[in-house]
């Protein structure tokens, strides 16, 4: 591994992967949610198998996504500037009008445009209003601001430290001046183009208590309650935009404090803490459907064509590794479930687990590996996060050992700064699903952009994290309207119309906390040279960047560069 393409990973991603790498808590401990997923061959035929479980059907969701069907230039801006099209045209969710009467919100005023950031992918419908806003309709909310926690050190350090100890990495770590000032450049921007009806964001930023390191794996609930008590009681917040480990999500939201961000946690999770608790990041419960759904329509059946050496050919075998955790293993049951009641388990032999636990990681691959090539599996389906799999991958090269790589979509799996660090020869056969949207060009990111059109100077390297989990704050509270709440935030959210761009498609729904529930097909291609790094290696899309929803993928058979 270079260490030129280790430290852009790092330095780039460090804060996202200080709660992904390790793939966190994935769900929850309670069993997910399942809809009732049926997969249909050819993108919609109607001629799939039906994958059932106990919610209501997505069978048929052919929903058109605004954007999905229209380009994306480098920025992610539409190509007709008018933002994402579709969606509803009613600007207020809940919120009291100027003159306090009505509860519908303020009304979509003539003139104000189609979105309230024209060229923006997921720009909210544009509000315009006068008049009084309440004063302080909420813990955290008064007449002029709205209060907003940021535990620096969970988008600073994090798990930096202990990540810096693998492969003897030197991880160059950015200064909490660096995160904080790309904070502050990024709610100035926010205050600037969203109506807050009169209000600013004012955040507080403060180093917190808590250890990210073991929330991540499940622990450090006393630090995490303190925190959050301290966010309720102290600060007296109405959102902190920092909750990317589900220990402090779950205690944010038990002292009743708005929270951006818990990652992967299941549908289940979110649903129980509403409404508390909403994430850029895909559930748990979407990735697992998505996935075995792909696998179902795919996979399921055929010989290895991807695989190489002596596994080329042969019948597929598949096998699933995920963490230990119960909460992960329950999802990881959830999508052999699936799979089991759609007829399409035939190929996978089994599932195997592994401990989050970095000293071990790279011991831990080499028995994996071992494992697999005794069983002769031909695909491996990796829950992984990218630690493991860079072990994974480099003891399998080491073993002469040649599967497919069935990406899933987790963890920053999908991103191309973290496919560069694989072993190329054996991440060649990668192909899957992402639930991310299209690979942005360095510089070219809505978040960069944002900051700069408010400062002169760089941002963090981790700008693009930090940006959506303020966008998703500043949705909510404009949806709101004046009367600015949980209850109206949470409506405003549940509202929002549905939006494409490069982070994939948001939006909410009953039960839906988190963004995408559709994906995109990709596979690595290890020869061409990414736009976001001009380093070689990069996912592609066969299917030109069209999304598609859980149960709907062509019937057509997978690509890999290596294949």
């Amino acid at each position: 591994m270079a260490d030129g393409a280790r430290d852009r990973l790092f330095r780039g991603y460090g804060p996202l992967i200080g709660f992904a790498a390790i793939f966190l808590a994935v769900a929850v401990l309670v069993p997910s949610q399942q809809r009732e997923v049926r997969v249909e061959a050819a993108g919609g035929s109607g001629s799939g198998s039906e994958l059932s479980s106990d919610d209501a059907s997505v069978a048929g969701a052919t929903e058109t996504v605004p954007g999905s069907e229209t380009g994306l230039d480098a920025t992610g801006a539409s190509l007709d500037g008018t933002g994402a099209a579709g969606g509803t045209a009613g600007g207020g969710a809940g919120g009291a009008n100027a003159k306090g009467g009505s509860n519908s919100g303020p009304p979509k005023v003539a003139g104000c445009g189609a979105a309230q950031i024209p060229g923006d992918p997921y720009s909210p419908p544009c509000v315009q209003f006068s008049g009084g806003n309440g004063g302080a309709t909420s813990r955290g909310v008064t007449a002029d601001k709205i209060v907003v926690s940021v535990r620096v050190g969970s988008f600073a350090n994090g798990m930096l430290d202990a990540l810096s100890k693998v492969a003897n990495a030197k991880i160059p770590n950015e200064s909490p001046q660096v995160i904080t000032k790309t904070v502050d450049g990024l709610v100035e921007y926010f205050n600037k183009r969203f109506q807050f009806y009169g209000r600013k964001l004012e955040v507080v930023k403060w180093d917190g208590k808590g250890d990210v390191l073991k929330e991540t794996t499940g622990g450090g609930q006393e630090g995490a309650q303190a925190d959050a008590l301290k966010v309720s009681q102290e600060i007296k917040a109405f959102a902190d935009v920092s909750a990317v480990s589900p220990v402090y999500a779950d205690a944010l939201a038990s002292k009743q404090v708005i929270n951006i961000g818990v990652p992967f946690t299941s549908r289940e999770w979110m649903t129980q803490r509403k409404p508390w608790s909403w994430s850029q990041f895909t559930d748990c419960s979407t990735v697992v459907e998505s996935v075995a759904s792909y696998y179902a329509i795919k996979l399921a059946g055929q010989p290895a064509a991807l695989a190489g050496g002596d596994l080329k050919g042969q019948a597929r075998r598949a096998m699933i590794i995920a963490p230990e955790n119960s909460w992960y293993q329950e999802c990881v049951r959830a999508g052999i479930n699936i799979l089991q009641k759609a007829g399409k388990a035939g190929d996978l032999v089994d599932s195997l687990k592994y401990q989050i636990d970095i000293p071990r990681m790279s011991d831990q691959a080499a028995s994996l590996i071992q494992k697999l090539k005794a069983e002769r599996i031909t695909t491996v389906v990796c829950g992984c996060d990218p630690l493991l799999l860079t072990f994974l991958t480099s003891k399998a090269k080491e073993q002469n050992y040649q599967p497919e790589w069935v990406i899933t979509g987790v963890a920053l799996i999908d991103n191309d700064m973290i496919g560069q660090i694989l072993q190329q020869d054996q991440w060649g056969r990668a192909f899957g699903v992402s639930f991310s949207g299209p690979t942005q060009a360095a510089g070219q990111g809505l978040g960069y952009r944002a900051y700069k059109s408010v400062r002169p100077d760089e941002p963090s390297v981790g700008v693009e994290l930090i940006y959506n989990q303020l966008y998703l704050l500043a949705i909510g509270i404009q949806g709101a309207g004046p009367n600015l709440n949980p209850q109206t935030f949470e409506k405003a959210m549940l509202d929002y119309p549905r939006r494409s761009g490069p982070s994939g498609t948001w939006g909410f729904g009953p039960g839906d906390y988190t963004t995408s529930d559709d994906a995109r097909e990709v596979f690595w291609n290890p020869s061409v040279a990414s736009v976001q790094t001009r380093s070689p290696g990069t996912y592609q899309d066969p299917n030109g960047g069209k999304r598609f929803p859980i149960g709907q993928w062509p019937n057509t058979p997978p690509r890999s560069a290596l294949g």
